[in-house]
């Protein structure tokens, strides 16, 4: 009888006949051998589990399930039935190099304390782009305070690590996001500064469909990790963070000043509470006020946004502001200039 595998693959499908075969293929010749491949059928109804059938390969299991409940689902179904001592997730329409295995697992097992290996990922299909996550623990969490900064479809896990941890159904479509804010502070992440992974794009995926959802559903993630440096809610309220961060409605100068006073806020709290990298934050927050004045200054048609309001924040930005609107709009008079 076969032993336990070293690796389980997680791969969660629904009616990806047109890929699964040269996903299922790029597992199926890694560098590395011994893992089980769980297949999560998410009642498909095209030939997914006929492709996936077709293997005569005693590791994979596939699992049937009888209703359609989603990924989110799926992932608690495969993360539970995992036996192996990493979890290594994978999408049923993407491609894993084929040393993909092999290089998370070798940071895995020689760095004592990593417990989810990601790595960069090339885009392909109606995208051409590598994403380039940061590299170490440090960056990866104070980077979640902009964006879900770790693909999981790309990261092997230590099982034990998050073995105590479900995806949440109430978070579908930012269930990644949510999943690694609530284990950022009890495990340890790292990202192999190399594409291992292709990363398929197309009109028919969730990430696609639900753009505008997932949007919206990141803030309350992010307000969850803006809260844990301990700002004053009341002074700085949800409303106002969430109307600054998605800048979709008309805003108010003293709104605008507010959320300047409250960027400033955090790095101070940050420095007592220790909460985040100092060094990692103080980038970032200058990123989010940097896309603030941006929308302010540069986006065509900003809600709300006009010439008077425009003299009236100037002189209330911080100096490096300043000097990035001023510079910006010299080039921009200097190019009309010259077209002339």
């Amino acid at each position: 009888m076969r032993g336990k595998p070293l690796i389980s693959v997680v791969l969660p499908v629904f009616n990806v006949e047109k890929y699964i075969k040269e996903c299922m293929d790029s597992i199926l010749s890694q560098t590395i051998q011994d893992f089980e491949i769980i297949v999560i059928d998410d009642c498909s109804t095209d030939n997914t589990l006929v492709v996936v059938e077709s293997y005569k390969d005693t590791r994979i299991r596939i699992i049937k399930k009888t209703k359609n409940k989603g990924l989110v689902d799926s992932l608690n179904i495969g993360f539970k039935e995992a036996k192996g001592k990493y979890i290594a997730r994978v999408d049923g329409d993407d491609i894993n190099v084929l040393t993909r295995f092999e290089k998370q697992l070798k940071i895995l097992e020689s760095n004592n304390g990593i417990n989810a290996c990601g790595c960069w990922l090339q885009q392909f299909g109606e995208v051409n782009r590598v994403l380039k996550h940061k590299e170490f623990h440090d960056e990866i969490v104070a980077r979640m305070l902009l964006h879900c900064s770790m693909n999981i479809g790309a990261v092997m896990f230590e099982r034990n690590a998050v073995k105590n941890y479900k995806f949440n159904q109430n978070k579908t479509h930012v269930e990644d996001y949510d999943f690694w804010v609530r284990i950022a502070w009890h495990c340890k992440f790292y990202n192999i500064q190399e594409v291992l992974y292709y990363y398929r794009v197309h009109k028919t995926q969730v990430t696609n469909i639900y753009r505008e959802h997932q949007i919206k559903a990141d803030i309350p993630i992010k307000l969850i990790l803006f809260k844990k440096l301990n700002y004053n809610t009341k002074a700085y309220s949800d409303e106002l963070i969430t109307k600054m961060l998605l800048l979709n409605k008309t805003i108010e100068v003293k709104e605008v000043s507010l959320f300047i006073n409250w960027l400033k806020e955090l790095s101070k709290l940050n420095k007592k509470y220790k909460v985040y990298s100092q060094k990692e934050l103080v980038p970032v927050l200058r990123s989010i006020l940097r896309i603030l004045v941006f929308y302010l200054y540069f986006k065509k048609k900003a809600v709300g946004v006009d010439k008077k309001m425009r003299k009236q924040l100037f002189f209330k930005l911080p100096m490096r502001e300043i000097l990035f609107v001023t510079s910006v709009k010299g080039r921009e008079i200097k190019k009309t200039f010259f077209q002339k």
